[in-house]
């Protein structure tokens, strides 16, 4: 997995500031003509409340194949994630700000896809659902349907950010490879199956929730010098080549 938002720093104390979308600037920029808010919860979450003028991301297909919902971790193939992306009204040119109820989980989701296919212009809303609300700005129920726009096929998809069942026995082996399981105890364990065949984990990873990353009450990121230390205790470093499951 290539470097994330944590791992190195500039003078705001991230790699990548850019990933990030402030509910300021959202507020200011809700109505831009280049810029698309996607609600990357589940429907249900969305028709419930959402940010206004955000449309649902048809979130189910950024984590299966189009084709067979039911391989819930089949990924879509570049002309599928195209068409997906034009019916949302997304164009090479539009800035992407995704959020969620559920401390950026299916936001960052989203975005890893879109970053797959070379849609780069995606932020993530820092706080999601629960910071907007927090801070006591409008929210809708009114379901948006965006007007479909034709998205080029990209190219082949930037799979060096993607670990195969193949790699795993060289990367173990790798003194500069940390496998970092973000389950949680119970699945770290094996007591927690999750619906698994098997409990337990990779051989040698190192384990740290993804919720401890977060701070309460709406679940922001922890500041980074903190997330910094808190992956240097778990062996990773800028210089280290990161596997998440």
């Amino acid at each position: 997995m290539r470097r994330g938002l944590m791992m190195t720093s500039n003078a705001d104390g991230w790699a990548r500031p850019e990933l990030i979308c402030e509910t300021d600037w959202l507020a200011e920029h809700i109505d831009d003509d280049d810029v698309v808010v996607l609600d990357c919860d589940l429907l249900d979450a969305y028709l419930r409340l959402h940010i206004p003028g955000a449309v649902w991301s048809l979130s189910r297909y950024w984590k299966t194949d189009p084709r067979d919902d039911s391989q819930i971790y089949g990924m879509s193939d570049p002309a599928q994630w195209a068409q997906l992306v034009g019916r949302l009204g997304i164009t090479p040119d539009t800035t992407v700000v995704g959020y969620d109820g559920s401390g950026s989980l299916y936001a960052a989701r989203t975005w890893w896809t879109f970053d797959r296919f070379g849609h780069t212009n995606f932020k993530i809303l820092h706080g999601g659902l629960d910071k907007w609300y927090a801070e006591g700005r409008p929210l809708s129920r009114q379901n948006l349907r965006p007007r479909s726009v034709e998205y080029p096929v990209p190219p082949a998809p930037h799979d060096d950010s993607i670990c195969r069942l193949d790699d795993i026995p060289g990367a173990i082996e790798d003194d500069n490879h940390v496998f970092w399981d973000v389950r949680s105890d119970g699945e770290w364990t094996g007591a927690n199956k999750r619906g698994t065949q098997r409990g337990g984990r990779i051989p040698g990873a190192a384990h740290l929730e993804w919720l401890e990353t977060l701070e309460e009450p709406v679940r922001t990121l922890k500041p980074a010098a903190e997330l910094r230390q808190m992956l240097a205790d778990l062996g990773i470093t800028p210089e280290t080549t990161v596997t998440t499951y």
